[in-house]
């Protein structure tokens, strides 16, 4: 998806998430962030929050530039309110951040919106495991636990930014989870992403960022030789 044509499919979907990747980090993408992202940036330790705030944050701001009804304000001002990004002055779009690994999801929607995506390895989530939202799994063999758990924290982790939750005590309760549906992907084998929304239907698309077609982004050793397609 080039940023030429985010105001067509826009127009025609609810829902659109955007997957970038860490290995897109350029210095230059410092200079797109407003004074209090700058000191934010500051405030993390690792270079790979640092690069994974810019990373995200630049590439949100050249997506809202281009959405219809924004009127491409430039530079996007973004704030924070109870979690969530806002865009000042626009009440129709919602928006959610998730990452993993050296993954970056962004989620921009019409209506409120939750996501969660993880990256595919094995893993022993023993508080998911001992969900009662757990009980309906039979995985077959370790492999498949280790997925089903990671597909289920998508979901809860998803309906917790929905409802602005806490996703911990969510494990607790009895499925269903209530009032609201999900809908969930599993990208090349490697990923997976889950969306949370109120009821009705959810038109969804779902695109790679490809660094050559957006300015100020750049490929990396690390991006070149990333496994997944762009």
């Amino acid at each position: 998806c080039a940023p030429e044509q985010i105001p067509q499919y826009w127009k025609t979907h609810d829902v659109i998430t955007f997957l970038a990747d860490t290995g897109m980090y350029d210095a230059s993408l410092y200079g797109n962030l407003d004074r209090a992202e700058k000191e934010r940036v500051l405030q993390f330790k690792s270079d790979y929050f640092k690069q994974r705030f810019v990373v995200s944050r630049s590439l949100l701001k050249n997506i809202i530039g281009h959405l219809q009804g924004t009127g491409n304000r430039s530079p996007c001002i973004l704030f924070k309110k109870n979690k969530r990004i806002l865009v000042p002055g626009t009440e129709d779009i919602f928006i959610s951040l998730s990452y993993s690994g050296s993954t970056i999801a962004l989620t921009l929607a019409k209506r409120k919106i939750g996501s969660d995506i993880e990256t595919v390895h094995m893993v022993d989530l023993q508080k998911v495991r001992s969900s009662p939202l757990f009980d309906h799994a039979r995985p077959r063999n370790k492999k498949e636990e280790s997925l089903l758990s990671l597909h289920l924290w998508t979901v809860v982790e998803a309906y917790a930014k929905l409802r602005d939750l806490n996703p911990y005590p969510l494990l607790g309760r009895k499925p269903p989870l209530p009032g609201a549906n999900f809908v969930s992907y599993c990208i090349d084998r490697r990923l997976i992403l889950s969306l949370a929304y109120d009821t009705g239907n959810l038109d969804h698309a779902m695109f790679w960022i490809d660094p050559s077609h957006w300015p100020g982004i750049q490929k990396t050793h690390d991006q070149l030789n990333s496994p997944f397609p762009r």
